[in-house]
Parts: C-alpha cells; sequence; structure tokens
C-alpha cells in the first residue's frame, strides 16, 4: 500500500470505518474517507482555535466558574439530567442554574475528549467530568456535550447538555 492509502488506512480504522478482509485487504467505507476529510480538517487553525476553547471552558468548569463558561454567549440551551432542553436562557440565568446544579459537587477532573467542526460556525465539545459529592468519596461521572458557535475569531458556548 503506498503511504497516502496507509494514512487512510490508519484514519479509518481509528475512526472504526474500515473492514478488514482476508490477509489485511481493506475495503473503506465512503464514510471513512468522509472521516478522513474531516480528521484533516480538524488540523487546520480554526480546529485548534476550537480545542482551545474546548480546554478554556473545561478550566472554566472545573474552576466552577460559569460567568467564565459563558463568557460571550447570548443565550444558551440547558439540559440537565432528569429535565427537557430549556428555551435558550441569557447567560447570567443559566450560569446561575449550572451553579445551583454543582453545588456540592468537588470536580476531581475535567476532560476534553472531543472537539469537532460540525461547519464553518459550529462545533460541538465532549467534556468528561469526574466528581465527588460532599460528604461521600464515592467519585462520580458526567458528560457534557456542549455546542459551541464560532463568533468573529472565537467559539461560544451556545447549548449545554449533561448526561450521567
Amino acid at each position: 500500500m503506498g503511504n497516502r492509502a496507509v494514512e487512510v488506512a490508519t484514519a479509518a480504522a481509528a475512526l472504526g470505518h474500515c473492514l478488514v478482509i482476508g490477509r489485511g485487504l481493506l475495503l473503506l467505507a465512503a464514510a471513512a474517507i468522509t472521516a478522513t476529510t474531516t480528521l484533516t480538517a480538524q488540523t487546520t487553525p480554526a480546529a485548534e482555535s476550537l480545542l482551545v476553547a474546548a480546554r478554556r471552558a473545561a478550566r472554566a468548569w472545573q474552576q466552577h466558574d460559569f460567568p467564565a463558561f459563558l463568557r460571550g454567549s447570548s443565550g444558551v440551551l440547558l439540559q440537565l439530567p432528569g429535565t427537557n432542553p430549556s428555551a435558550p436562557l441569557r447567560p447570567a440565568q443559566a450560569a446561575e442554574l449550572l451553579r445551583a446544579f454543582v453545588e456540592g459537587a468537588a470536580e476531581t477532573a475535567v476532560e476534553v475528549l472531543v472537539a469537532r467542526n460540525v461547519d464553518a460556525e459550529r462545533a460541538y465539545v465532549e467534556i468528561q467530568r469526574s466528581y465527588t459529592v460532599q460528604g461521600t468519596s464515592s467519585p462520580r461521572s458526567q458528560t457534557l456535550y456542549v455546542g459551541m458557535r464560532r463568533i468573529g475569531e472565537s467559539y461560544r458556548v451556545v447549548e449545554v447538555r449533561i448526561v450521567p
């Protein structure tokens, strides 16, 4: 296989979009080629900017600094565990709801798992949150799905969904 074919096969395998048959003959689905294009697109400066924004959001969450987490957003949709998604909330209102939601929790780790551009203006970030609740030592975790919108040169949080 040529170098480009190996790169495509490696990227496709990493994304789970390939099928190996016989003695290593790879059949790549069209999705693998699309995924490789996406993977390549994610290494552009805009995607790096998304990673910086994702890490900044994770850091703000870890510090329970929700005004910083939502800074620059004009409206935020929230979906907390066991609730329906909200209508767009003002950032101050969303920050207060998030503060109340994490009250009594001590973050032990907050890690960006995925940061992907959906298109030129929209992106999503998956953040894993590990924490303990005050008065217990039992570790817990939740996944935050954070929708972001590119406004000018930076990304702003526009949606937060929290799942157990």
